[in-house]
């Protein structure tokens, strides 16, 4: 019973930054931008976030900054947006810009190219009342920090405000935004603040992986969470209430592969389960119909490439919503009897 508590645990903590950058890719979808920029903004804010605790010497002013990076990016890419840029493009770009970038900073300023192990204190575990006393608590509520928690939180907090005024206007503006530019919304204003929100979301799951967890940075240290994030949200159809079941895939994929190194399964293979997760994720994505047509529409609206929706299934013959074909009409049309007077 403790290992598999102590597998549940694993994964709880595997899945917290893929909740911040799933829920990130949420916000961005539903207000109408199709954000692939994810990857940088949890990267940078693992980056910033652990520079920033190791000066201080306090990682709570550590997690602000991670989340003010992710911001900044997020900001710039609604900026880019409001002028036009093609978002898929700038995406690809921030991305390479900010992995290399904190390889030549780390190069340059921090004597190494590997890892940055500051002397920063990692947030304690939460101790949860009455839990050590039981058996299986103890051991599912181990090393559990308070941005874990969070992670799950915000998911309630964001379903939550979809249902309040404010989020119906966000949900009306990523769904028809011409139509809401009629009602007197503003388009361009709601789509730069749920794209900073985004922004300092997934900052905070980069925060989690530096500064809540390991205490410490590596190169590319979101290892691609960031993308699985994605996966995660369009697995989970963009809403709140699946979001977690589908973060939850991914970071129990990635507990399992960790578990399996300990029974000489091949690296090779286990490296491959969280990827081949993420494949299965998007080919069910895929066959959905309805999911297809909206990252068709969500890409069409961030891009200059464009996306091509799959052509209807033609109508049967006299059944179609305009009537007959013409050439049924003609032939009762000359062989209807003449009149006679």
């Amino acid at each position: 019973m403790n290992v598999f508590a102590d597998f549940l645990n694993s994964g709880i903590r595997l899945t917290t930054p893929i909740l911040f950058a799933a829920l990130a890719s949420l916000i961005s979808a539903r207000v109408g931008v199709l954000n692939l920029a994810i990857e940088s903004k949890v990267l940078g804010g693992a980056f910033v976030g652990i520079l920033v605790g190791a000066a201080t010497g306090n990682p709570f002013i550590g997690v602000i900054a991670a989340a003010l990076t992710g911001a900044v990016i997020g900001a710039i890419m609604a900026g880019a947006h409001r002028i036009g840029v093609d978002l898929v493009v700038l995406a690809i770009g921030l991305n390479i810009l900010v992995l290399q970038l904190t390889v030549f900073v780390m190069r340059s300023y921090l004597d190494g190219v590997g890892t940055f192990k500051p002397d920063v204190a990692k947030f304690p575990p939460v101790e949860v009342p009455f839990a050590t006393e039981v058996p299986f608590l103890d051991h599912l509520l181990a090393h559990l920090n308070w941005m874990v928690y969070v992670a799950f939180l915000l998911v309630a907090v964001v379903a939550v405000w979809f249902r309040t005024r404010s989020g119906r206007h966000l949900l009306a503006v990523g769904e028809a935004p011409t139509a809401a530019a009629s009602a007197g919304l503003k388009v361009g204003r709601t789509q730069l603040w749920a794209l900073v929100a985004a922004g300092a979301v997934a900052g905070l799951g980069g925060a989690f992986l530096s500064i809540g967890d390991l205490g410490l940075f590596t190169r590319n240290m979101s290892a691609d969470r960031g993308w699985i994030g994605i996966t995660a949200a369009l697995l989970a159809l963009n809403k709140p209430g699946l979001l977690i079941p589908a973060a939850a895939v991914f970071g129990l994929a990635s507990a399992a592969s960790i578990r399996l190194q300990q029974f000489d399964v091949p690296a090779n293979l286990t490296q491959f389960i969280p990827q081949g997760a993420a494949f299965v994720a998007l080919v069910l994505v895929g066959v959905h119909a309805t999911s297809r047509g909206r990252f068709i529409d969500l890409w069409n609206r961030s891009t200059r490439i464009r996306l091509r929706r799959p052509p209807r299934p033609p109508a049967a013959a006299g059944t179609g919503p305009d009537g007959p074909p013409p050439s049924a009409t003609s032939e009762r049309t000359t062989t209807a009897p003449a009149s006679t007077h």
